[in-house]
């Protein structure tokens, strides 16, 4: 009976043991280079999913029903890559990403310089694109499967990386509310960080006795709150139909004889405290005026009359960002810097303009009274694996701070 008992388990086990496949592979840039953190997953299940360590290896394990599946490899600034598996070869061997600057501005510098737009022509242009944008938006719920992944650096020393799967329900705005709702459910969120990391963060924590930062941080946690702004960072039409009071804000310009480029500036400043940038570029079709891609760029500048003292948990939480060698003991904010770009890239779907792509590069600075300096550094990049045009329900019972299975991953592949 004994021996019947391992033959029943080996039958049910060992073929789901055959099924299983582990893929292998190592992901550089252009000059052989090590990409840390690119995002490796399965196009037909994203949630099969993994990340490249520190000398870009990776290894994922593919079930037989993915057997003819399309691997993803990406990474924000390079462009995605995507290859057939292959059931007889498992070593990927080297897959190499090239370079995608998500950056526009030089582009619209050079186009500036060739034409600038008389006013006539610039309201035409504003026009024509804002009809095109209500013929191919979208008028009905949309729904979206995105891989979302979020990277953070820290004195140039890369800290960690969240991906998150999740499904996003777009219902087109009314004349009234003017802004598109979003309902962003993450569905799974996997976390990955070298070792060092972990430490560090197992140390904070032990010592947080703080438990409204706790509060807090658990609020954050639960209701994916980067992921959610990243995807809310976009075109929003009715944008363009404020061109009448401020039209002397927007310009145009050409990007050869495809494109066109629409720019629209806005600058704040509150009292010298804090003053603000705000650049708009959306790029389209110079013939048919759809839309192609939208950029924003913001920058903030924070100057503060008298430094404010961080103490206790704060200082704790910065020091757990602060990827130097010596521990911040003391740090009194003065001045701050915020950089940040985000862009959206477009695409026709069932004659409709749906967003494939975005990527989000952020810089921020701190600086205290003593001219001690916090550099930090997040990359963002989300696609969209799956496009649901037709029958979309929205969520009854959408609660944007609903809780997403986390798991932590500690990148350390042989």
């Amino acid at each position: 009976m004994k021996q019947l008992g391992w033959l029943i388990i080996f039958i049910v086990f060992f073929p789901s043991v055959l099924c299983a496949r582990t893929y292998r592979g190592r992901v550089v840039d252009a000059a052989q280079m090590p990409i840390l953190y690119a995002s490796v997953y399965l196009q037909e299940n994203p949630v099969v999913g993994t990340a490249t360590n520190a000398d870009g290896l990776f290894s994922l394990d593919v079930d037989s029903a993915y057997a003819d599946g399309t691997l993803v490899v990406c990474c924000i600034g390079y462009a995605k890559h995507t290859r057939l598996l292959s059931t007889m070869d498992t070593t990927l061997g080297v897959i190499q990403l090239t370079e995608q600057p998500i950056e526009l501005e030089q582009t619209v510098v050079e186009a500036k310089k060739k034409h600038r737009s008389k006013r006539k022509l610039l309201a035409e242009v504003l026009h024509q694109t804002y009809l095109r944008l209500e013929e191919t938006w979208p008028h009905a719920p949309i729904a979206y499967c995105v891989v979302s992944d979020v990277k953070m650096d820290a004195h140039s020393s890369p800290w960690g990386m969240e991906q998150m799967i999740a499904n996003v329900i777009e219902i087109p705005s009314s004349a009234i509310d003017r802004a598109d709702s979003v309902q962003f459910v993450g569905e799974y969120c996997k976390r990955y960080c070298s070792p060092a990391v972990r430490a560090k963060i197992d140390t904070v924590m032990r010592h947080e006795q703080d438990n409204k930062m706790r509060k807090m941080a658990s609020a954050i946690d639960s209701g994916t709150i980067v992921h959610r702004a990243l995807w809310k960072m976009c075109l929003q039409r009715h944008h363009l139909l404020d061109t009448e009071n401020e039209l002397s804000r927007w310009r145009l310009s050409r990007d050869g004889d495809a494109q066109c480029v629409l720019t629209y500036t806005l600058k704040k400043n509150y009292l010298g405290i804090v003053k603000a940038q705000i650049v708009e570029n959306l790029i389209v079709d110079a013939y048919d005026f759809t839309v192609q891609s939208y950029t924003i760029d913001m920058a903030v500048q924070l100057f503060l009359p008298f430094s404010i003292k961080l103490k206790g948990t704060e200082l704790e939480w910065m020091n757990l960002l602060n990827m130097s060698d010596s521990a911040l003991e003391k740090f009194r904010l003065k001045r701050g810097k915020v950089h940040a770009r985000i862009s959206t890239v477009y695409e026709m779907r069932d004659g409709m303009v749906v967003p494939v792509e975005k990527n989000m590069h952020t810089t921020a600075l701190f600086e205290d009274n003593r001219h001690n300096q916090l550099p930090y550094e997040v990359l963002a990049t989300q696609h969209v694996v799956e496009v649901q045009t037709r029958d979309v329900q929205p969520h009854k019972h959408y609660n944007k701070r609903q809780s997403v299975k986390r798991e932590l991953s500690v990148v350390s592949y042989q």
